[in-house]
């Protein structure tokens, strides 16, 4: 049990490191006061310009991959099944992002960092997801709809694609907590406020 407890810490410190900053901080630009004032790729694209955004997403994307790559490497060490543990790194690898211990459990809202988890816990179901994230900000203009729609449609989506149960509920509970983080964005949405990519000039 110890060795597992220490594994979901290592993922959340892991999905704490802020990539929005990293990227933003040096070149004068704090995301978090600026823009729509979220650590994300979407609000560094928006500030920065689109290749700072894409170089967000990636590390922000990439970092719930590396935690599962690592957490691969104990699995035979650990008596639990694998997919609980993949399951519980990949969703403390998000905690991370939502709740960064380096922003004073502040974060983004934990779109990319869902989707690097997923894209190697159940790749076709994500890719499915990003499908439909796609069409949705095209028929809509907006990126906060698109990833609404990914998140709350992937617990279905992973299983359709009959992944393990843990996979579903793990997918379940971040999409829960993403809606919350898109509070505001939906409240923009239901006034007509919320602004398009276009407009943002988002990623």
């Amino acid at each position: 049990m110890f060795k597992l407890l220490i594994l979901f810490l290592l993922s959340y410190i892991l999905g704490s490191i802020p990539f929005a900053l990293v990227i933003s901080l040096p070149q004068g630009i704090d995301p978090r006061k600026a823009g729509s004032k979220n650590p994300g790729a979407t609000n560094v694209a928006r500030l920065l310009g689109k290749k700072w955004g894409i170089l967000t997403f990636i590390g922000d994307s990439g970092k719930g991959i590396l935690a599962l790559l690592l957490a691969s490497l104990f699995l035979k060490d650990l008596p639990y099944p694998k997919e609980l543990i993949l399951a519980g790194v990949g969703f403390f690898a998000v905690l991370g992002h939502l709740f960064s211990v380096f922003l004073k459990f502040k974060g983004g809202k934990g779109v990319a960092t869902t989707i690097g988890v997923f894209l190697f816990l159940t790749p076709e179901a994500m890719l499915a997801g990003l499908c439909l994230f796609i069409i949705a900000v095209a028929l809509s203009g907006y990126v906060s709809v698109g990833s609404l729609l990914t998140t709350a449609s992937l617990p279905f989506l992973i299983y359709l694609f009959h992944y393990s149960s843990e996979y579903i509920i793990t997918s379940a509970l971040l999409a829960l907590l993403i809606w919350i983080k898109h509070k505001d964005n939906i409240k923009r949405l239901l006034k007509g406020e919320e602004k398009t990519w276009k407009k943002q000039k988002n990623i």
